[in-house]
């Protein structure tokens, strides 16, 4: 309450549904491509709106920290809804 984040805080992993595979992050710029430097990095934009970033390679276990907050997978369906994850208790 009374926090917000604001699109440019955030940093959206795309992962490829079935393999987990990374496919690069959610681009939030209001075009693709724009023509900003970040645009020139080879294969950013070749699926619209998913941004590359210079010399980043996943670790193989890029998901593990998260999967205790999986809500749902393409190749499975329904998890776990998000009222069974903990909550942060105000103080």
């Amino acid at each position: 309450m009374g926090i917000s984040v604001v699109g440019h805080q955030l940093d959206i992993f795309l992962i490829a549904p079935g393999s987990d595979r990374y496919l690069g992050r959610l681009c939030s710029f209001s075009r693709c491509p724009k023509g900003k430097p970040q645009c020139f990095v080879p294969g950013c934009g070749a699926i619209p709106f998913n941004k590359r970033v210079v010399e980043f390679t996943p670790h193989t276990d890029l998901l593990a920290p998260a999967e205790y907050a999986m809500l749902y997978r393409h190749d499975t369906g329904r998890l776990r809804s998000a009222l069974d994850l903990p909550t942060v208790e105000q103080h």
